[in-house]
């Protein structure tokens, strides 16, 4: 396989089934939610990319202040000349399993450095009426056309407003 082959797979848009979403925000009678892709769909996408042998992880401990967190590093062979090349970033501990839930961000964001799930920040912001605590699934199964549509370069709002039936609100 060639770099280009390699680097192709790598950042080849998210699949719905890659791509998770979560509650950021419930008030004021409004929920927001985002995209996120978790751990094991980068891992998955480095071993379809560069196979099990070809990319590594690293995780260094840091501490701004205080403020703790970790430091993913990520470093995939090259596979034409086996050279290997590392990107990182870092992830402060989270609210839930804050080791478990750093080391996670910390290896998505470091993902992300190389080329990961990055259409994900060209997503809109998602609002669904009402407090939610867990997300509708009318709501997820109208999101999942969303993906399709950023790869194929659709124009999309920058917001997008829903009800808990996933029907578009206006505003």
């Amino acid at each position: 396989m060639t770099v280009a082959e390699a680097i192709a797979r790598l950042t080849r848009p998210l699949t719905a089934e890659e791509i998770e979403w979560k509650i950021i925000s419930s008030k004021n009678g409004q929920t927001t939610i985002a995209p996120f892709i978790d751990a094991r769909a980068v891992m998955a996408r480095l071993d379809e990319a560069f196979g099990p042998f070809g990319w590594q992880v690293r995780y260094t401990p840091a501490q701004v202040g205080d403020e703790h967190g970790v430091i993913a590093s990520i470093a995939i062979k090259n596979p034409e000349t086996g050279e290997w090349v590392e990107k990182q970033d870092g992830s402060g501990a989270t609210d839930m399993e804050p080791f478990k839930g750093g080391i996670s961000g910390a290896l998505k964001r470091a993902a992300v450095a190389w080329g990961i799930g990055r259409e994900l920040y060209r997503y809109p912001r998602v609002i669904i009426e009402g407090e939610h605590r867990y997300i509708p699934r009318p709501v997820l199964e109208r999101l999942a056309k969303l993906p399709e549509a950023v790869a194929q370069g659709k124009p999309l709002p920058e917001v997008v407003r829903l009800n808990a039936n996933g029907e578009t609100v206006k505003r």
